[in-house]
């Protein structure tokens, strides 16, 4: 029994639907197997991976034009003897034999003719140009690649520049912004103590639970800002730590009890875990801020009545802050989205964390100031020395100690543009 030739398979790229209806009708009535992409990339990658007989190219196509993909075609590794054929009505044959395509078909085709020219090409059939206008071609042909080469790095400078002009105006509205929030917010943290102090006269319980309330709202509002100054600052690469020693342990304990109150709000356990280090080299401050929007971070994140775990510990190396929560933790991508601004670990059918996705982002600007890393895991490769079982998240960092350190830190820029979506 004779053995089966396969049938051909031909590649069209081709932008009009109508074309590469009629060419995959006629062709394949006639034992022919095509493929089609409408685009010069898409053409170039399913050539890549179904490695055709024949290509088969128009010429106008958004995009890259047909010259360019079958310029782009010849490059790659079993594709630079692969027939390639320009099938169009609005092209030039000389241009199009130059750089490297081996016929020209001109559009309507002739239905009866047309299956048999493929064949033909697909026997070795080569169409050729003479050498000096070959030359011709190709110079003129460089040189409409430079002028679009030249025309699209003006478009791009154009782009960046209004990109720049962008983010220099969403800076300045942050900042704006936060001012304007921060000015009313602090009267209402000011009578907010005096009430809780008891100062204008006794408050019953049932007053102290609303001033109790107002006040946690007021301290988140405060984050918020904090967190919005910082990135609208920190992004443009105004901000320099200033750095001095500290005490870990101390930094870790006021940062646990300034949380304490949001952590018992969602009947939270706040745990530490301060293991002896040498004194820490940083920005006390700034620090004390990231490891809050952690800490804060883990308690937005875990069910009520779970805990949250704060580890320090260090050597002569560097210094370590880890987070530990029992929340639902991070799908497989979102470890490194986390620290993008505005990104939200959002679950389905669950309501949107609050926050304004800044959190993260900001630590991660702190962390890396200091000439450290900051870092997520789910659930985390190994437990802490703790009563509890954390099989949410952790979320950890460490900073270099002062033999260690950088002499002059700077944060490192946001990505631009920017994702859409939040954490902290």
């Amino acid at each position: 029994m004779a053995e089966q030739t396969p049938a051909p398979r031909i590649l069209y790229i081709e932008d009009n639907p109508e074309s590469r209806a009629l060419v995959r009708n006629v062709l394949e009535a006639r034992g022919f197997d095509v493929l089609e992409a409408s685009d010069g990339i898409a053409g170039i990658d399913l050539a890549i991976s179904a490695h055709p007989d024949l290509i088969l190219c128009d010429i106008e196509m958004p995009g890259i034009d047909g010259y360019e993909t079958a310029t782009r075609l010849r490059s790659y590794r079993g594709l630079d003897q692969c027939p390639i054929v320009v099938l169009t009505s609005h092209g030039d044959r000389g241009l199009s034999l130059s750089i490297g395509c081996d016929g020209y078909i001109e559009k309507p085709i002739d239905v009866a003719r047309f299956p048999g020219q493929l064949r033909e090409f697909l026997k070795g059939k080569r169409e050729k140009v003479r050498g000096p206008e070959e030359r011709r071609y190709l110079r003129e042909y460089s040189q409409s690649l430079v002028e679009r080469l030249e025309a699209t790095v003006r478009e791009l400078t154009a782009a960046n520049s209004r990109l720049r002009a962008a983010a220099r105006s969403k800076t300045e509205f942050m900042q704006n912004l936060s001012h304007e929030l921060a000015t009313p917010l602090t009267p209402i943290a000011g009578y907010l103590k005096i009430l809780r102090a008891g100062k204008t006269g006794p408050v019953n319980e049932a007053q102290q639970k609303i001033v109790d309330s107002m006040q946690l709202a007021a301290e988140r509002l405060s984050r918020t800002i904090d967190n919005l100054v910082d990135f609208a600052t920190l992004e443009s690469g105004g901000y320099a730590i200033q750095r001095d020693f500290f005490d870990p342990q101390e930094l870790a304990r006021a940062v646990i009890d300034e949380e304490k109150p949001k952590a018992k709000a969602r009947r939270i356990t706040l745990e530490l875990t301060a293991e002896p280090t040498d004194p820490g080299w940083g920005d006390e401050r700034k620090l004390k801020q990231a490891v809050g929007n952690l800490i804060d971070n883990a308690i937005k994140f875990s069910p009520h009545g779970s805990s949250v775990l704060l580890r320090v510990s260090g050597d002569a190396l560097r210094l370590d802050f880890e987070v530990y929560d029992q929340g639902e933790g991070l799908l497989a991508d979102e470890a490194e989205k986390v620290f993008d601004p505005f990104f939200h670990a959002d679950r389905v059918g669950d309501e949107r964390a609050p926050g304004a996705g800044l959190g993260l982002p900001v630590a991660k600007q702190v962390v890396e100031a200091h000439g450290g890393h900051i870092w997520a895991e789910s659930p985390p490769k190994n437990q802490p020395d703790s009563r509890h079982h954390f099989s949410g998240a952790k979320v950890a960092f460490w900073i270099p100690t002062k033999e260690h350190a950088p002499e002059q830190p700077q944060p490192t820029p946001f990505p631009q543009p920017l994702p859409e979506g939040g954490t902290s």
